[in-house]
Order: structure tokens, then sequence, then C-alpha cells
């Protein structure tokens, strides 16, 4: 069992692994202490099991948006779920993070062909979520 107080340690690796999963990079420093600082919150909120069911996935799981997908899609591990949003909300202020969410080039061709492969990757992602959600919910 994870300590009870959750320490801020494991709040910044916290966010450290979860913006590599989202966004394969150093964490800005900024974007860290506020996904600190929201993450306490949201902990003080949830039941400890949660907390500690939560952070040992965000911690341990090899693929988190994999992990992620499944757990939102079956409404399991409801705490990590908030978290992954949150640190999307943060990162999106970053004008490094822009072109992950802004189109800045229009072409009915290459959108065709982003929406197919995004389908294929989220479905290739929920299979792999689904199946590590299951070591997730043994352990």
């Amino acid at each position: 069992m994870l300590s009870p107080a959750h320490p801020c340690s494991l709040c910044e690796t916290e966010g450290r692994k979860i913006y590599a999963a989202l966004f394969s990079g150093e964490t800005p420093p900024a974007v860290l202490a506020r996904f600190v600082a929201a993450a306490k919150t949201l902990n003080s909120t949830a039941p400890q099991a949660e907390v500690d069911r939560s952070t040992r996935a965000a911690l341990t799981c090899r693929d988190l948006e994999a992990l992620e997908l499944a757990a939102r899609y079956t409404r399991r591990l409801p705490l990590l779920t908030r978290k992954i949003r949150l640190m999307a909300y943060l990162a999106e202020t970053q004008p490094e993070n822009q072109r992950l969410f802004i189109n800045r080039e229009s072409s009915l061709l290459r959108g065709i062909f982003y929406v197919a492969w995004a389908a294929l990757h989220t479905a290739w992602k929920m299979l792999v979520g689904l199946w590590l959600l299951r070591s997730v919910s043994r352990g």
C-alpha cells in the first residue's frame, strides 16, 4: 500500500510518466508544478484504495495511453482518467504542443487518412489497454 500522505515526489513521478506517455518528452516545469498541485487535490477527494491503484498503474504500466483508454471505456480507474485529462489540459497551453492540438493545414485526403489511421490506432490501443487493465485489476 502506498503511504496515506501520497508524497509530492509520487505526484511528480506520476506527472512525468503521464506527460511522457502523451507527449513523448520532458515535462515542462510549470506544467509539472500545476499538475502536482491539482493531483494532490484529486487524490484528497478519492478513496485511498483508488489513489493507490491509480498511482501503481501510472508508475508501472508499459503503455499508459492504452490503459487509460480501456479504463475510460470500462469506467475503471477513474482517478487515472482524471489525471490524464488534467495533464492534457495543462500541456495544451504549451507552445511546443500546439501542433498536436491545432491543425494548420487543410486537405481532405490527408484528413481522411488521419481519421482512418486514428481509428486503427485507437482499436489497437483498446486491445492493448484491455489486456493491461486485467493485470492492474488483479494486482
